[in-house]
C-alpha cells in the first residue's frame, strides 16, 4: 500500500502547503470538531511520537496517511525509535531496487526508506529517471543515504536534477559504496565526485558515461583516495583529458579493467598505460582521438592483458597491432571494430604473437581477407572457441587461390561461428572455412545472399556424422538456401538442435517443416519469417509428438491462413511466444480465438 501511495503525486508536493483535513465529530462532545489539531504540532513532535511506535508494520502505516508523515518518516533514523521491534526482523536478507521512468520519483525513495525493513537493508539501487518532468532530486538521495547506510551499488541514469550536493549525501553516508554508475547526469560536477573518493574508501568500480561537469579534478581526487578501484569506465567525458586519465593509470596499483570511450587522449596516455598498467586484464579503447602511431607502438609488454577492444582509433595501423601482438602475450579475447587500418599484416602479427587467444571478433574491418584468417587458424588453432565476422567486406570468393589450396587446421574447442553480412562470402569460402569446424555449436550464417546450399552442405559434411555438437543455427537472410539445407541439418543435428532461425529464407517449403517435426526432439526456438510456408507446413509441426516449442515466429509468412491459427492451438503444452505479424491472410477473430486458448502465450500480431 506505502509504494502504490508513493507511485502517485510529483516531488515538489512535499514542500506545498495541503488542506488540513477536517475530523466529522468530536468523539467527546459529538459536535463538529473543525480543524485536525495533530497538524498544528510541530514536526519535532510528530517526529518524537513516531518514535514511540510499536512495530515497523504501524510505521508503515502511518507513513502511507500522508505524504507529510511519510517525510517525517523517511528522515527518521532507526536509532531514534524506542522500540527495538521497530528496527528488527528475522530476515538478513540484502535487497536491491530499480526504479524506472515515472517511479523513479523522490516520493518512491522515501517509500523504499520507509517499507524495507532496517535490518534487512537496501545494498543495490539503479535509477532510470526517462522522465525530466518527475526524476529524483538530491533530497531523495539524501533520504536515501540516510535510512541505508550500508548501500553498495548506485546507479543513476538520466537523473537530471540531481546534483553534487545529492551525491556528497550518498558519500557522507553510504561508506561501504563500492560501485557507481553516473549516466547522462550534467548537475553532477567535480565537487560531488571527489566527496565520494574521501568518504567511500572501498570503491572498486566506477562508470562515467555522458558527464559534462566532470573534468581531471575528479580523476585526481580518484587517484588520491580510491586505492582500491579495479575498474574505471569513462565514456563521452568531454572535459576529461591525458592529466587526468595518466593520474589514475599512475596511481590506481589495483587498476584491472580500463575503457575509454569517445573521450581525447594524446600518445601520453598510451605511454602510461603500458608503464603503470601492469595489473590490467581488460582495456576497451573506442572512439578515441589524438592518438598517434607513436602511442600504440609505446604502450609496451602488458603480459595481463586478456581482453582487447579497439574501435575506430586514430592513429592505429599495422605498426600498432605488430606493437600490440608483442605486447599482449596472454590476449585471450579480441574485438576489433570499424578498423580500417586493420590488414592481413596486421592480423598475422597480432595472431603470431597471441597463442593463447580463444575469442576474435572483427566488424566492418574491409581490409581483412582469407590470407589474414589463415593466419589466425595456424596459431591459434588449438585455442580458439570463438570466432566472429560481421560486415567484413575484404572476404570475397575471387581473393588469392593460395587462400584457397591452403587446408585449416582443425580447431577442437571452436564452438561458435558467426558470419553476419559480410557480402562478399559464397559457398567456397564455408567450404575452405568447414575444414576447421569440427566441434561447432552456434553457427550462425546471417545475411549471407551469395550462399546457396552447396555450401552449406559442404559445412555440414566437414563436420563429420560423429558431431552431435550442434545445437543452434542461424541461417536469416540467405536467399540461397532451400529445404535440402534445412534437411541436412535437422538429419544430422536434430536430436540436439534447440534453435533454429530461417528468417527471410524465402526459398524454404512445408518440406522443411515435416523435416524439422520428424527429426528435431529437443527444438525451443524456431524462426519461419517469411518463409514460403503454408498451414500444411503449420499442421505438420503442431501435431508432432516431440513438439515442445517455446519461441516461435510466423511474421511475414503470406501463405498461412485462419486454419494455421487453429492447428497452434493444438501446441498449448509449450508456446509462450508467438509472432503474427504481417500474416495478411490471418482474421481479428482467428487470432482473437487463439489468445485466448493460449492465454499464457506472448502473441504479437
Amino acid at each position: 500500500m506505502l509504494l502504490s501511495m508513493a507511485h502517485h503525486g510529483a516531488d515538489d508536493d512535499f514542500l506545498q502547503p495541503r488542506k488540513r483535513p477536517r475530523l466529522q465529530n468530536n468523539p467527546l462532545t459529538g459536535k463538529s470538531n473543525g480543524l485536525d489539531l495533530i497538524s498544528h504540532l510541530p514536526d519535532e513532535c510528530i517526529v518524537e511520537i513516531f518514535s514511540f511506535l510499536p512495530s515497523h508494520q504501524d510505521r508503515c502505516s502511518c507513513a502511507a496517511v500522508s505524504r507529510k508523515w511519510l517525510i517525517l518518516q523517511a528522515n527518521m533514523r532507526s536509532t531514534e525509535f524506542k522500540s527495538n521491534n521497530s528496527i528488527q526482523k528475522p530476515e538478513k536478507n540484502k535487497t536491491s531496487r530499480c526504479l524506472e521512468g515515472m517511479k523513479a520519483s523522490d516520493t518512491r525513495l522515501a517509500a523504499i526508506a520507509v517499507g524495507i525493513y532496517p535490518s534487512q537493508g537496501l545494498t543495490h539501487l539503479c535509477i532510470r529517471a526517462t522522465y525530466p518532468s518527475y526524476g529524483i532530486t538530491d533530497f531523495g538521495l539524501k533520504i536515501i543515504a540516510q535510512a541505508f547506510p550500508t548501500l553498495k551499488s548506485l546507479s543513476l541514469w538520466d537523473c537530471l536534477k540531481v546534483g553534487s550536493e545529492g551525491l556528497a549525501s550518498i558519500a557522507k553516508g553510504c561508506k561501504w559504496l563500492e560501485k557507481l554508475d553516473i549516466v547522462n547526469s550534467p548537475s553532477i560536477d567535480d565537487n560531488g565526485l571527489a566527496t565520494v573518493t574521501k568518504n567511500c574508501p572501498n570503491l572498486l568500480t566506477l562508470n562515467l558515461d555522458s558527464c559534462p561537469s566532470i573534468t581531471n579534478r575528479s580523476l585526481q581526487a580518484v587517484a588520491r583516495h580510491s586505492s582500491n578501484l579495479v575498474l574505471i569506465s569513462l565514456v563521452k567525458c568531454l572535459l576529461i583529458g591525458d592529466e587526468g586519465i595518466v593520474s589514475i593509470l599512475s596511481s590506481l596499483p589495483k587498476l584491472a579493467k580500463l575503457k575509454l570511450i569517445s573521450v581525447r587522449a594524446a600518445d601520453a596516455v598510451l605511454e602510461a598505460i603500458g608503464r603503470h598498467g601492469k595489473s590490467l586484464r581488460s582495456l576497451c579503447l573506442e572512439n578515441v582521438w589524438g592518438v598517434s602511431e607513436i602511442g600504440f607502438c609505446s604502450i609496451g609488454r602488458l603480459e595481463n592483458v586478456e581482453f582487447l577492444s579497439l574501435r575506430s582509433c586514430s592513429g592505429l595501423n599495422d605498426m600498432g597491432f605488430k606493437a600490440i601482438g608483442k605486447g599482449f602475450v596472454g590476449l585471450k579475447w579480441m574485438v576489433i571494430r570499424n578498423c580500417q587500418a586493420l590488414t592481413d599484416t596486421g592480423l598475422k602479427e597480432v595472431a603470431e604473437s597471441a597463442a593463447l587467444l580463444e575469442c576474435l571478433k572483427l566488424v566492418a574491418c574491409n581490409n581483412v581477407s582469407s590470407l589474414g584468417l589463415m593466419e589466425v587458424f595456424m596459431n591459434c588453432n588449438k585455442r580458439l572457441r570463438v570466432l566472429s565476422l560481421v560486415k567484413c567486406g575484404g572476404l570475397k570468393e575471387e581473393e588469392d587461390a593460395r587462400s584457397r589450396r591452403a587446408v585449416l587446421p582443425k580447431c577442437p574447442l571452436l564452438e561458435s561461428v558467426t558470419l553476419d553480412s559480410c557480402v562478399g562470402v559464397g559457398d567456397s569460402f564455408l567450404s575452405w572455412l568447414g575444414s576447421a569446424c569440427v566441434q561447432v555449436k552456434h553457427l550462425e550464417l546471417i545475411g549471407l545472399s551469395f550462399i546457396t546450399d552447396k555450401g552449406i552442405l559442404s559445412l555440414l559434411k566437414s563436420l563429420g556424422t560423429l558431431n552431435k555438437a550442434l545445437v543452434s543455427v542461424d541461417l536469416s537472410g540467405c536467399l540461397g538456401v532451400t529445404d535440402r539445407s534445412v534437411l541436412a541439418i535437422t538429419s544430422a543435428f536434430g536430436e540436439r538442435l534447440s534453435s533454429l532461425r530461417l528468417d527471410g529464407c524465402d526459398g524454404l517449403s512445408d518440406r522443411s517443416l515435416e523435416m524439422i517435426a520428424e527429426f528435431c526432439l529437443c527444438l525451443r526456438e524456431l524462426d519461419l519469417s517469411s518463409c514460403g510456408i503454408s498451414d500444411d507446413g503449420v499442421f505438420c509441426l503442431a501435431k508432432s509428438k516431440y513438439q515442445c516449442i517455446e519461441v516461435l515466429s510466423l511474421a511475414g509468412c503470406t501463405g498461412i491462413t485462419d486454419n494455421s491459427l487453429g492447428f497452434l492451438e493444438m501446441m498449448c503444452g509449450s508456446l509462450v511466444d508467438l509472432n503474427l505479424k504481417q500474416c495478411p491472410q490471418l482474421s481479428k477473430r482467428a487470432i482473437d480465438s487463439v489468445k485466448e486458448t493460449l492465454w499464457w502465450c506472448d502473441v504479437l500480431y
